[in-house]
């Protein structure tokens, strides 16, 4: 179990890499066009861009955990241990209700502009709005395996 878990990692990291790295060689690439040829390609910034909203998407809730996001608890630290349980409770029920809420309409609008294609490259538009479908997946899977952990016994590692 831990190899696949291991290898799910890799992978994960390999694709946020990969998308990174192509966003900044789309970014060189128009520097130097614009600046040093005076000439601009109209692809690298659409290249850019969807390279962006892969990196966020997909590496903030695979590759980020939730310790490492930037959180705003100077109410929550000053709570007893059992009120910051049901606080992560609340909070973490939540997100998993509005995550869920919203999966449905965008998972209609991701299949609505299935048809269409992006400006300059006429890549499918699934593959620019199926970050956001990935993330608001894996969040749901990830809020629920935390209110999972927040209602067991052993619940003071999770908090």
């Amino acid at each position: 179990m831990a190899t696949v878990a291991g290898l799910w990692k890799r992978f994960t990291e390999s694709v946020a890499v990969v998308a990174f790295a192509v966003m900044f060689a789309a970014f060189v690439v128009q520097v130097a066009s614009r600046y040093i040829f005076n000439a601009p390609i109209a692809w690298t910034l659409e290249v850019c861009l969807i390279a962006y909203v892969w990196v966020v998407f997909w590496s903030s809730e695979l590759l980020v955990r939730e310790r490492q996001h930037i959180i705003f608890d100077v109410l929550y630290n000053m709570a007893p241990l059992r009120q910051r349980r049901w606080l992560a409770v609340a909070i973490t029920a939540s997100l998993l209700i509005v995550f869920a809420v919203a999966l449905p309409g965008t998972w209609d609008y991701v299949t609505f502009v299935a048809r269409r294609r992006t400006t300059i490259l006429h890549l499918p538009m699934p593959w620019v709005f199926g970050a956001f479908l990935v993330f608001l997946i894996t969040a749901i899977a990830s809020s629920a395996i935390r209110l999972a952990k927040l209602l067991r016994s052993g619940w003071q590692d999770d908090v």
